[in-house]
């Protein structure tokens, strides 16, 4: 080959190599992009978390303060504080009823990158909530998953540790209020006591205790307390499961997997989650529905506090480590994963609208079927902890702050 040859060859490989170039650079930047948008969004989500709070609790000080000097104190705060070069002017929307105030926003977060893919912005929303001053009494439900699949990486023991520590730290701070904790170990069935009269087992005595999964829809979407009728009753188990060896109501009992109505003992909450260990499947939606039962003042459990009470706050924990796999009764009289997680979502917004502040807990888990359900069943109070690390531990530092926010930090 001469050199004019070479010259030429070596010429045409290179112009053919440019353009092929130019194209495998392109995904590689808008990786690039990518990423970087998505930091500015965690950035800028820690700002507008801690904006928000701070608003909050400016918002909720001094007693016989008008709403609407409250309102305008939580928007100056936030105005002042939350300073995002890509969101100019932000709003606040504040929130005041006879308990609390609510601060919160839905932004919208300009993209940098990510608008060549087609994508003009980031969802940015946060929640901050507090009560006003004068609250003095707490109610705590802890909805823990404990389905089989706690068992890997020693999900159960970090989880029951991390618990551990969030009651003992709250106790502690609670010293001059009245604090009730509850306890919902959940996976495919819950094991519970109640009157009998609200079960649909057969029952010697005047309490039933037992195994349960949902009444019939829509009674488990809800707190009604059973009448008569046998569809608003609990009892249910899917058939089959009571017969597994090993699966069945004794081996709940023998893990101790049995709810613990609200006490004042929180020794007895720490013993049980000392010794609780995993079982079974996985039934969000029912974990939920015992919970908010337990805050609830009716029968069957009625150890919380009326709604009303303005003295008074009610607050549930729900963590779970994997998708829906259990069925439940819906408006169509089957039993079908969709229905149960549908009920999830009404069990929640049932929650917050009787002003209990609910914060859920993907524990381990990425799934959009899990993680768009907690998503929605606690805007703002959502948390995604990987099973490595300090992740779950910081998670609960970060609840019991809030719950320290909106009730003892302001009786103290």
């Amino acid at each position: 080959m001469t050199s004019r040859t070479k010259a030429s060859f070596f010429q045409s490989i290179s112009g053919s190599a440019s353009p092929l170039f130019a194209l495998a650079i392109v995904p590689v930047l808008l990786g690039v992009g990518i990423a970087t948008d998505y930091v500015r969004l965690l950035n800028a989500q820690t700002e507008l978390s801690a904006a928000l709070d701070g608003a909050a609790l400016a918002a909720a000080q001094g007693v016989g303060v008008s709403d609407k000097v409250r309102k305008l104190t939580a928007q100056t705060y936030f105005a002042a504080n939350f300073q995002n070069d890509a969101l100019p002017g932000a709003i606040a929307d504040v929130a005041i009823d006879g308990k609390g105030v609510r601060v919160s926003a839905d932004l919208d977060l300009p993209t940098s990158i990510m608008h060549l893919a087609g994508i003009p912005s980031m969802d940015l929303r946060a929640m901050a909530e507090v009560n006003l001053q004068g609250a003095k009494n707490a109610e705590l439900v802890l909805v823990l998953d404990y389905s089989g699949s706690m068992n890997s990486h020693n999900k159960y023991g970090r989880m029951a540790d991390a618990a551990t520590e969030m009651l003992d730290s709250l106790e502690a701070a609670a010293k001059d209020v009245e604090f009730k904790v509850g306890l919902v170990p959940f996976s495919a069935m819950v094991r519970t006591t109640m009157s009998s009269a609200y079960v649909n087992q057969p029952s010697s005595g005047a309490t039933w205790t037992g195994c349960t999964q949902d009444r019939a829809y829509p009674y488990n979407t809800g707190v009604s307390t059973p009448t008569a009728a046998a569809a608003t009753k609990w009892g249910y188990i899917e058939g089959g499961f009571e017969n597994i060896e090993g699966y069945g109501c004794a081996a709940y009992a023998a893990k101790r997997l049995t709810i613990r109505p609200l006490t004042k003992n929180i020794n007895s909450i720490r013993d049980q989650l000392n010794d609780m260990r995993p079982l079974g499947n996985t039934n969000i939606a029912l974990g939920a529905e015992f919970g908010w039962n337990l805050l609830d003042p009716a029968l069957p459990f009625a150890e919380a506090r009326p709604y009303a009470d303005t003295e008074n706050r009610k607050f549930l924990v729900l963590l779970t480590d994997g998708v829906q796999t259990s069925k439940e009764f819906g408006s169509s009289g089957g039993r079908s994963v969709s229905n149960a997680q549908s009920n999830l979502k009404a069990i929640c917004k049932g929650m917050r609208d009787s002003q209990i502040t609910v914060f859920a807990i993907a524990y381990d888990v990425t799934d959009p079927a899990v993680t768009s359900l907690l998503k929605d069943c606690a805007p703002g109070r959502y948390f995604e902890p990987a099973v490595s690390g300090t992740d779950l531990d910081a998670v609960f530092g970060e609840i019991t702050n809030q719950i320290t926010d909106h009730v003892v930090r302001l009786t103290k």
